[in-house]
C-alpha cells in the first residue's frame, strides 16, 4: 500500500513537468520545487507509461514523506559510465510505449551524439509508408504456384526490403534459375493488378507534413521499380504532393540493399552529414543497410508482437509514425 501511495505521488509530480524531447545539458533540479541541487533523494516512478528517476531536495522529501530506502540520498551518476556529476545530458526516450529518462555525463553524451541535431529523415516505402507485406507475399505465392515452386515462410520473411531480382535468386532452386525473368514477371503482374489492396499506414501523411513544417528534409528510398512507385503515387495524391521530387527507386543506384549505395545517394542529394540523418525501415535488410551506411536507424514495427528478432533490441522502435519526433528529439 505504501509503495502504491508513493507511485501515485510521484506520478502526479511528473505529470506536471514540461518534458523536453530534445536532450538538455544542464544541472539537476528537484522534481517538485525545481531548485538546482548537487545531492538528492532518489526515487523511481514505474507506472502509467513512465520509467524515470525522480529527485527531491531535503525540503521536498520531508514534505511528501515518501518511503525511505537505505542510502538513497546521494550524488548523481552517469547511467553509462557511472561517473559522479553535477551536470548531465537529460535524455527522454520512448520504447514499447514507455517514456523513460536517462542521464549521461558530457563525455558519454558526446559519444552518443546527443548534441547533434537530426535534420533529415529517409523513409523506406514498402512496409514502412505503405502496407504491402501481404500483397507481396501473395504475389510470390502466386508466382510459386504458377511455376511449381515451394515458397517457404522463411523466404517470405527474407524477401522483405530487397529487390525482386534478389528475392527470385533466393527462392528459385538451382534447376529453375533460368526461369527468373518469367518468375519475377508473374510476381510483378500480380502486384500491379492488385495495387488497390495497398493502404497508407495511419498518421504517415500528417507526420511527413509536420516534419517538413518543422524544417526537416524528407526523402524516400526504395527497392521497388519506377513503375510501381509511380502507381503508388497515382493512388495517393497527398503522398505525391509531398514527396514526388524526393524519391530514389531501384534503377537510380548501382547495388541493392543492404549495400549503402542507396542511402549514400539520398544523403548526397539532401546535402547533409550522416550524423544528421535517420533512416526509417521495417525490414532486416533496411537495418543492415543503415549499419553499412553508418546512419542512425529507426525500426518501424506496427505490430510489436511480430518484431524481427534479428534487429537489435537497442535500436529505437516505433509502432506509430507520430512517435518519430520522440526519437529524433526535436519538436
Amino acid at each position: 500500500m505504501v509503495k502504491d501511495r508513493n507511485q501515485k505521488i510521484l506520478l502526479r509530480i511528473v505529470q506536471e513537468w514540461k518534458i523536453n524531447q530534445k536532450p538538455e545539458y544542464r544541472g539537476f533540479r528537484c522534481a517538485k520545487c525545481q531548485k538546482y541541487i548537487h545531492k538528492a533523494w532518489h526515487h523511481w516512478l514505474k507506472t502509467a507509461g513512465f520509467k524515470t528517476p525522480v529527485h527531491f531536495c531535503n525540503s521536498c522529501e520531508k514534505k511528501f514523506k515518501l518511503l525511505k530506502i537505505k542510502k538513497n540520498y546521494k550524488t548523481f551518476t552517469c547511467d553509462k559510465c557511472g561517473k559522479k556529476m553535477y551536470k548531465a545530458w537529460h535524455v527522454w526516450t520512448r520504447k514499447d510505449n514507455v517514456l523513460s529518462e536517462d542521464h549521461f555525463c558530457k563525455k558519454c553524451g558526446e559519444k552518443l551524439k546527443f548534441g547533434k541535431e537530426i535534420k533529415g529523415i529517409i523513409y523506406d516505402l514498402d512496409g514502412t509508408i505503405i502496407s504491402t507485406i501481404k500483397l507481396h507475399e501473395s504475389a510470390w505465392l502466386y508466382a510459386g504456384r504458377k511455376f511449381n515452386i515451394t515458397i517457404s515462410r522463411e523466404m517470405l520473411l527474407n524477401q522483405s526490403g530487397i529487390s525482386n531480382e534478389a528475392a527470385a535468386k533466393m527462392m528459385l532452386p538451382n534447376n529453375k534459375k533460368h526461369l527468373a525473368k518469367k518468375f519475377i514477371a508473374a510476381k510483378v503482374k500480380y502486384v500491379m493488378e492488385n495495387t488497390n489492396q495497398v493502404v497508407l499506414f495511419p498518421s504517415i501523411i500528417k507526420t511527413i507534413s509536420q516534419l517538413f513544417k518543422s524544417g526537416y528534409k524528407v526523402w524516400i528510398c526504395t527497392s521497388a521499380p519506377k513503375n510501381f512507385v509511380i502507381k503508388i503515387l497515382d493512388n495517393f495524391s497527398e503522398l505525391r504532393k509531398l514527396l514526388r521530387h524526393n524519391i530514389i527507386w531501384r534503377k537510380m543506384y548501382k547495388r541493392e540493399k543492404p549495400s549503402p549505395d542507396v542511402l549514400n545517394l539520398v544523403i548526397k542529394k539532401m546535402n547533409l552529414a550522416k550524423s544528421q540523418v535517420c533512416y526509417i525501415g521495417d525490414a532486416f535488410s533496411d537495418y543492415k543497410t543503415a549499419i553499412r551506411a553508418k546512419v542512425k536507424f529507426i525500426y518501424f514495427c506496427p505490430n510489436l508482437k511480430k518484431r524481427d528478432s534479428r534487429i537489435s533490441k537497442s535500436i529505437p522502435t516505433i509502432s506509430s509514425h507520430k512517435h518519430v519526433f520522440e526519437i529524433t528529439r526535436r519538436k
